[in-house]
């Protein structure tokens, strides 16, 4: 009896210890695997972001890496989707910047679409139609699943979107049953950029390991990424500032290169852009064999758009003010050719005058323009033609033709008139005050007898030392006539 018992004993040890050593086995082949399965991802990982840098040097436009990042994050992961949402500068808001060929149904579906399956229609058709929903759909942050990833900045893991409160009121589970996701946020130079998402419908749940290397490419995309934007965004600046560069030289171009030689007036001008295009402007018109006109402008407003209208009075005023006596008319021409195409937020102001050879009238019309000084050398004082009008881009016609008159005036040997900008005079220095009008007459005053170029070169010399350095933030013009 006893050897039978020992016997039962030996033979339970016996298949106890082949049950264990058949456990180990199991358990070491499948640790075997899941090292295999680890190596397997770690050196697609290697590979995608050695692919990755290439890329960049490549072709570092953005579209090639939102196409390459997606793609080749989900080859690494195991997953056969991907999604790429970046964050418009603008609007804030995440916008599709690429899905991958397989549909990634990040989004719940909307009930149009449902109601295409429900009712046993083409589920291909359901699907396109969803991929469109997916593409021109835009999120706030924190606003549906993709939003709330964005918000909490961290990898969200989802064994199965069905289950997931988002996606279970869904009226078509048939695009979330069994399919698994990781998602996080993309961040460069602490700031997030946008929403990287991949899933997975056959197959296993993403493991830790696939969440670990997810979310180590994922931070290296988003250097790649911000890498690329601010390439884009050099490229992008360096040909604004070329064009910058072109619109200053047309503009000058269209500048006089010379004061018109007269016998009765010497005249001198200086002119100082303060960005690379100006809404100044000033020229010299031939009215007839005995007459030349005089013009200076300014528009309210600075960069491309004010060098645009300045442009369009410069044109209009040279093709009205051959054989026009009139100031007052040639304006009113300016006036009615620009009104309709200027913004309601911008105006032009504009100064014409008419000198004449042989002859001691000055006739002037000014629009909303800042009014001439006149130096008289037989007082030694200087005097305001302050005269109305409107500036020019306000009304149509008939308050602009009622306010903008022709006014004359004579000029004696020896006086001088000064026309000149807002820039001149609302020049600040480091305290914020203005050069103002006061000093500009004492600079007059100081500098009467030097001639009309020396004294435009001493108004400038005196700007620079009020304002010590501080940035130009006005454009400058100066135009100095003086009566031989």
């Amino acid at each position: 009896m006893e050897h039978v018992v020992y016997a039962a004993l030996l033979a339970l040890a016996v298949a106890g210890g082949v049950w264990m050593w058949a456990n180990q086995r199991r358990a070491f082949a499948r640790l075997a695997r899941e090292r295999d399965a680890i190596e397997v991802e770690e050196r697609r990982m290697f590979d995608f972001l050695h692919g990755l840098g290439e890329k960049f040097q490549a072709d570092p436009s953005p579209a090639n890496m939102h196409r390459y990042i997606v793609d080749g994050v989900a080859e690494v992961v195991g997953g056969d989707a991907g999604i790429l949402y970046l964050v418009d500068p603008e609007t804030i808001r995440l916008v599709t910047a690429y899905q991958s060929a397989g549909t990634s149904p990040v989004l719940p579906v909307p009930a149009e679409i449902a109601e295409i399956l429900a009712e046993g229609g083409n589920a291909t058709e359901a699907e396109s139609q969803y991929r469109g929903y997916i593409r021109l759909s835009s999120l706030r942050s924190g606003e549906s699943f993709i939003g709330r990833v964005l918000r909490e900045g961290k990898i969200l893991s989802v064994p199965d979107l069905a289950a997931h409160p988002d996606f279970a009121a869904s009226c078509a589970p048939v695009f979330h049953e069994g399919v698994s996701l990781l998602a996080t946020t993309l961040v460069y130079a602490r700031k997030a950029v946008g929403v990287l998402a991949v899933t997975r419908r056959s197959g296993e749940p993403f493991s830790q390991n696939d969440e670990e290397v997810f979310g180590g490419i994922a931070e290296q995309s988003a250097i790649a990424l911000g890498s690329a934007i601010i390439h884009v965004e050099a490229a992008e600046k360096r040909r604004f500032e070329r064009e910058l560069t072109q619109a200053s030289e047309i503009q000058r171009v269209l500048l006089p290169r010379a004061a018109p030689a007269l016998a009765d007036y010497e005249i001198a001008a200086e002119y100082k852009a303060a960005r690379h295009v100006s809404g100044d402007y000033y020229d010299y018109v031939m009215v007839d064999e005995d007459r030349y006109g005089i013009a200076i402008g300014d528009v309210c407003g600075k960069g491309i758009a004010a060098s645009l209208i300045m442009a369009m009075c410069r044109s209009n005023l040279r093709g009205r003010a051959p054989e026009n006596l009139s100031p007052a008319s040639v304006l009113h021409s300016v006036n009615h050719s620009i009104f309709p195409d200027i913004r309601e937020d911008m105006f032009v102001s504009l100064l014409y005058l008419i000198l004449e050879r042989g002859s001691q009238e000055i006739t002037l019309a000014r629009a909303g323009h800042e009014p001439p000084l006149l130096y008289r050398t037989a007082t030694g004082e200087t005097e305001v033609i302050e005269t109305s009008g409107l500036a020019a881009g306000i009304d149509e016609g008939p308050v602009f033709k009622r306010s903008v008159k022709d006014h004359r005036f004579r000029m004696e040997p020896g006086d001088i008139l000064l026309l000149y900008t807002d820039g001149v005079i609302e020049c600040e220095n480091g305290e914020g005050d203005e050069f103002g009008l006061d000093r500009l007459r004492r600079v007059l005053v100081e500098n009467h007898e030097c001639g009309s170029q020396d004294l435009v070169n001493a108004i400038v010399a005196e700007l620079s030392r009020f304002s010590a350095g501080a940035a130009q933030s006005d454009d400058i013009t100066l135009i100095a006539i003086e009566k031989r």
